[in-house]
């Protein structure tokens, strides 16, 4: 294979990726606007919500892996850094606007906002363009630390206690969630998806854009190798509630097997991203192989921003 097929191949495998998840995701928008519940204990429904969670980790991850793709194009970090403080601030804006609306069908915007996942995306963006100036390495490691130790935070944040803190609302921000109040009287800012670690996401994801410039064979065995550890990993952490998920499994009204299967999104915890994450990863070497038109139509709704 020419480096130019192999480019293409690698470009096509993500956009297959992308894709997928937007037809996911719109199964779990319908879900939404018809008023089923999330989660169990019926398996049907338990499914229909389960399998839309690798929308948001493949979202964010793969933004992480064509901002440096993107980089490469344009040749200097100071460019790149623009680019994503830039396209971060739209998503904000849209998120505050256009999609709220979308998701609402009102305009009162007086007595609340939402801060969802393009929102969250978008202040990823904008923290990844002052992180894009660090080598590579020390950038892979930061998200590596965020993504593995975050819940560490777990039962040492109390909501409660922080009410009196002048940051509480950082803190909602960054980990926490919920609503923020914007001065008195000013509409709250429902935040659904919080920083951490979304951030540390979407840098494993750059870095992971180093690694599809790297000839096929080794690419492949990086996907299987991580992603097949990833699963693992996740699997002896769950089955002995070691670390990792501050809602352990077993002993609780929902079917064990679905309560396994059930980890915590908002935070995303360690385990939820393993989960995740893990069979993304695997699906890497096998899209690149993949045909068809069902292919072709799935790179289609990938390509689009």
């Amino acid at each position: 294979m020419t480096s130019t097929e192999t480019a293409k191949s690698r470009i096509a495998s993500l956009d297959i990726i992308r894709g997928l998840v937007m037809v996911l995701m719109a199964i779990d928008h319908v879900r939404v606007f018809s008023g089923v519940p999330p989660g169990g204990p019926t398996p049907g429904v338990f499914f229909t919500r389960w399998i839309t969670n690798f929308c948001a980790p493949a979202f964010v991850f793969l933004a992480g892996t064509a901002a440096y793709l993107h980089g490469q194009k344009l040749g200097s970090r100071s460019a790149l850094a623009r680019f994503l403080a830039v396209r971060g601030l739209w998503l904000v804006l849209l998120e505050l606007t256009v999609i709220r609306l979308g998701w609402t069908f009102n305009l009162d915007f007086a007595h609340y906002l939402l801060a969802g996942v393009i929102w969250m995306l978008g202040w990823c963006m904008i923290l990844l363009a002052g992180l894009v100036y660090l080598p590579l390495p020390v950038l892979v490691t930061i998200g590596a630390v965020i993504v593995g130790g975050h819940n560490l935070l777990d039962g040492r944040l109390q909501p409660e206690a922080l009410q009196a803190s002048p940051w509480a609302w950082l803190w909602q921000l960054l980990y926490l969630g919920g609503p923020i109040f914007l001065g008195a009287g000013g509409p709250p800012l429902i935040v659904l998806y919080v920083l951490i670690p979304w951030m540390g996401v979407m840098v494993l994801g750059y870095g992971f854009g180093a690694v599809m410039r790297w000839e096929q064979p080794r690419r492949h065995r990086f996907c299987l190798g991580v992603g097949g550890a990833a699963i693992g990993l996740f699997l002896l952490l769950r089955a002995t509630n070691l670390y990792g998920d501050p809602r352990p499994w077993g002993g609780g009204p929902m079917p064990p097997a679905l309560a396994f299967l059930n980890t915590t999104k908002y935070p995303a915890s360690l385990l939820f991203l393993l989960m995740t994450l893990g069979p993304m990863l695997l699906a890497v070497p096998l899209l690149e192989q993949a045909r068809g038109w069902i292919v072709d139509r799935l790179a289609v709704f990938g390509r689009t921003p």
